[in-house]
């Protein structure tokens, strides 16, 4: 059984799966173990924060001026590399266990935590003293595809047909604008 992003590699490379679904960023760790659809869209780096550090965060040379200042990071090789090119003086702590973001936030057990800023603003949503910024300039983007199975090709070409078809008749910006961006809903 797959139990996380780390066993996907091997699960697809033995066809135990021909496909892995929602929101897997492109690395470049990861695109030297799977085969990777055409993006379908991207995710932006942020910071979430409590209210009061919310211009602290706002701006690379702002962040860089915060020192050794603890932040909370997923273990992402590629999102680690691309904040601490940034702000190399960052205390970057690693998420031991992503199901706990949410019971720290209701706690307020941290001040800052690096994630997309399209998953945060869901949880900005529900944990109000919290907000999502969007360092500038430099605003870093990840691209979101689907990993498949190494040996079919024609799978492949069929998914990155069926991701343009759903970018050209705008399914995919009337999504991201609902589920993400929370327009239209009631």
């Amino acid at each position: 059984e797959l139990k996380n992003l780390a066993a996907l590699p091997r699960f697809l490379a033995t066809a135990r799966l021909d496909i892995g679904m929602a929101g897997i960023a492109v690395t470049p760790e990861r695109a030297g173990e799977m085969v990777f659809s055409e993006p379908y869209v991207d995710e932006t780096l942020a910071f979430v924060v409590k209210d009061h550090l919310r211009e602290d965060f706002s701006r690379w040379g702002n962040i860089r001026d915060l020192g050794p200042a603890p932040v909370k990071v997923p273990n992402l090789p590629y999102y680690i590399e691309q904040i601490k090119r940034r702000a190399p003086r960052l205390k970057l702590e690693l998420l031991e266990n992503p199901n706990q973001i949410e019971a720290d936030m209701k706690q307020g057990a941290f001040d800052a935590l690096a994630m997309p800023a399209e998953s945060g603003s869901v949880l900005t949503l529900l944990y109000p003293k919290y907000t999502v910024v969007v360092p500038e300039p430099e605003i870093v983007k990840i691209p979101l595809a689907y990993p498949v199975a190494r040996r079919d090709q024609e799978w492949s070409y069929f998914i990155n047909t069926w991701i343009e078809l759903k970018r050209r008749d705008r399914t995919i910006d009337a999504l991201y604008n609902h589920w993400i961006l929370g327009k239209q809903a009631s």
